[in-house]
């Protein structure tokens, strides 16, 4: 007699890896508005380099819906950090950034690493967790 067994389901996110996208989006729309468009206005060029984070602005929105795996949602939130320092070093370049600029790039910037920090150490939590499980329960 053969036993059925179901399929293991792929881990999603969870409601706070979830929350994190969704504070993410919300700190790039406040960082586009304030930062990307008046300096997109000075410099048309500067739209070329918001490309990619542009695309994960998309890929937050999508893990905010909570349809993704943790997976894709891990290397979502590594490709954020390289682009939060990429994008950090685009901005040393700039010449003569306002105070207010400055400011907004220091706020956006820790706030965006502290989200990183935490939804890449939440997902490896979830995965050590889960994958102690599995060894305690093969063994």
């Amino acid at each position: 007699m053969s036993s059925i067994h179901p399929l293991p389901v792929p881990a999603k996110l969870s409601k706070l890896g979830r929350g994190l996208a969704a504070a993410q989006v919300l700190k790039e729309t406040v960082t586009l508005l304030f930062l990307g468009v008046p300096l997109v206005r000075e410099e048309p060029i500067i739209l070329v380099s918001a490309l990619p984070g542009l695309v994960l602005y998309l890929l937050h929105w999508q893990m905010w819906r909570g349809r993704v795996r943790w997976r894709y949602a891990a290397a979502v939130w590594a490709f954020t950090l390289l682009d939060e320092l990429w994008g950090w070093v685009l901005f040393q370049e700039l010449d003569d950034p306002t105070r207010g600029q400055v400011r907004l790039l220091h706020w956006s910037y820790f706030v965006g690493l502290g989200l990183i920090a935490l939804a890449l150490g939440e997902i490896g939590w979830r995965f050590r967790r889960k994958r102690g499980k599995r060894l305690r329960k093969s063994a």
